[in-house]
């Protein structure tokens, strides 16, 4: 059987950690499908695991090119599923979907306003709302009421975020009014409620006065992770709750969370999703305030980069994804037996030659070299 005999997928910015996570938790099953990837950088050494490989404009600097490249390679391709590993290409293949419904079947995504939903931490509180799930206290400039009410309810310190953003980058803690207003120059970043412990960043800031400042250091705390999987038929697949423990927004080590409210928390808003429109994998991350009680911040459309440790800890959200959206069946993953996952980094390079073909041609295939 030759690669263009096999079920194919294709991974939207694969050469991504989430890209990265989906092709390690297929492991050994990769052998019966044609993976394809599309990426805005030829030198990321994780492309070389793909069978071809794409270069495409970047999505969030160029966002219609890069839609109009998709729609094209998805044509010529003709892939069973389509994949999105980042934020933008969710909401990209969710307006695919509901401009081309002959492709739509093949697009992992749901409705075009719960990903913008997902995308948007200000539309992600206004869905919250609605919905009535509890996400963190949140205030916008120029969208709701004054500060003044915000800071009397919630007091300092706060947390200033970029309404688009991810993996914890551009977030800032700030202390005071002095702080929180040289950081709300205009509606682009929030403000939320600080969840983590008040007590432990006081002292955090006492060890600085006195001691100085640490080249490195995190103020992260443990993450609640909740996971769904809907159908296309918007049926409930699965649902599954982790721990993460966090530095520099990087999940460290990963074990299944089996706390009740998290457990209900993540049934809930899967079925909300569900309800709304959503189809594919649903992430929706949470932390536990010092008063015990879970709050969102952020949700995500796709697969994420704690996907393949999921896999590894017994919940195949990639195997339910292939099965249910494309009636791909792959072997089960043996059973680990081990409660927990840690992550470690590796050492790679890029072969020349992909990165050679992607700069002459912009396209590499892996049955080029064989």
């Amino acid at each position: 059987m030759t690669s263009r005999d096999k079920a194919s997928l294709l991974l939207l910015s694969g050469g991504s950690l989430v890209g990265q996570n989906i092709v390690q938790g297929l492991a050994h099953r990769r052998s019966a499908l044609r993976l394809v990837v599309t990426n805005s950088l030829g030198d990321e050494p994780s492309l070389a695991d793909f069978d071809a490989v794409h270069l495409v404009p970047s999505t969030r600097s160029h966002p219609k090119e890069f839609a109009q490249t998709v729609e094209k390679l998805i044509d010529s391709e003709k892939p069973d599923l389509v994949i999105p590993c980042r934020d933008d290409d969710v909401l990209v293949i969710a307006l695919l979907a509901q401009r081309r419904p002959d492709l739509a079947s093949r697009l992992l995504c749901g409705s075009v306003d719960v990903a913008r939903a997902t995308l948007d931490k200000w539309l992600s509180v206004q869905f919250s709302q609605t919905h009535g799930l509890p996400f963190v206290p949140t205030w916008v400039p120029n969208e709701t009421a004054s500060i003044e009410e915000f800071i009397i309810e919630q007091g300092f310190p706060l947390l200033i975020k970029p309404r688009l953003g991810f993996a914890s980058r551009g977030v800032r803690i700030v202390l005071n009014r002095q702080q929180l207003e040289s950081a709300i120059d205009d509606n682009s970043v929030l403000v939320q409620r600080y969840l983590g412990d008040t007590g432990l960043l006081q002292d955090y800031l006492a060890n600085m006065e006195a001691h100085g400042i640490p080249l490195f250091h995190s103020l992260e705390e443990v993450k609640h992770s909740l996971q769904g999987m809907i159908g296309p038929n918007g049926e409930i697949v699965g649902v599954y709750t982790t721990l993460h423990r966090m530095a520099q927004g990087i999940s460290l080590d990963i074990i299944q969370d089996t706390s009740e409210d998290s457990v209900e928390l993540c049934q809930q808003c899967v079925g909300v999703f569900a309800k709304a429109g959503w189809r594919g994998p649903i992430n929706i991350q949470c932390q536990r305030a010092p008063d015990g009680r879970l709050y969102i911040y952020e949700y995500n459309g796709r697969f994420t980069g704690a996907t393949a440790a999921r896999v590894l800890l017994g919940y195949d959200e990639i195997a339910m994804a292939l099965s249910r959206f494309a009636g791909i069946l792959v072997d089960p993953m043996p059973p680990t037996g081990t409660p927990r996952v840690v992550k470690q980094p590796v050492s790679r390079n890029t072969p020349k030659v992909l990165t050679s073909a992607l700069e002459d041609s912009g396209m590499w295939a892996a049955d080029a070299d064989r």
